[in-house]
């Protein structure tokens, strides 16, 4: 008998009669792109979940990562300290926006390394990416005090680690931002891909919020290349 590690169809049926009356609702306003209605409830429920101001819904947790980097200012030649294990989109977005991965080794629990940071660090360092692999949350105590006796900004990868908790504070509440994926093989997760972020700062917030839909500030007015 083969049982599959992860059962889609099992559980569509489980949700059948409330994704079908959110696709009917959708597809009775002609909303095939972006429904506002219920970005905005996903985005709110986020927010009050995950303790944080801000939640923006976006294509994909690569899309999260790489607009993150992007809104707080990294790029070409710039360096980002990352773990050396993660998926390959961790890497992919750094050198996307034309920086340097600078990889630093992980622990037995396939977290980075926090003791190996600093001496990593150079001229160059603009931010630390750590990833939260298996629901395991990194020592972001250690991390953020790192961060800031260098100025540095803290991206953290939650794609793995959504509603994790380390000293009482979710994943993704302790950087700058926090990048999430609810890809179908995700705990919360979409059917086809998907993702979001989180912030507590405004700026970034209103930033990622015009990127992600080609820099509109407005139906006419394009402030930025956006994505």
């Amino acid at each position: 008998m083969k049982i599959p590690y992860v059962n889609f169809y099992k559980q569509y049926l489980n949700e059948e009669k409330k994704l079908v009356n959110v696709f009917k609702k959708i597809v009775k306003k002609g909303e095939f792109v972006t429904s506002q209605d219920e970005v905005l409830k996903f985005e709110n429920n986020l927010k009050k979940n995950l303790n944080t101001k801000y939640a923006l819904a976006l294509n994909s947790g690569t899309d999260a990562l790489t607009l993150a980097l992007f809104a707080i200012g990294i790029k070409r030649g710039d360096e980002v300290i990352t773990p050396s294990n993660s998926f390959i989109a961790s890497t992919a977005v750094i050198i996307h926006l034309g920086a340097k991965p600078v990889f630093i080794d992980v622990k037995n629990d396939q977290n980075i390394d926090e003791n190996l940071i600093e001496s990593k660090i150079t001229s160059k360092t603009k931010a630390i990416m750590p990833v939260h692999l298996t629901g395991r949350v990194c020592s972001m105590d250690k991390i953020c005090k790192i961060a800031r006796k260098y100025r540095l900004a803290v991206i953290e990868d939650c794609a793995q680690s959504i509603m994790s908790k380390y000293n009482k504070k979710f994943a993704g509440t302790f950087g700058n931002v926090g990048c999430f994926s609810t890809h179908p093989l995700k705990n919360l997760n979409a059917l086809g891909d998907g993702g979001f972020l989180i912030t507590n700062n405004k700026k970034i917030y209103d930033r990622v919020y015009r990127l992600r839909n080609h820099g509109m500030a407005s139906r006419d007015n394009v402030k930025e290349f956006g994505f």
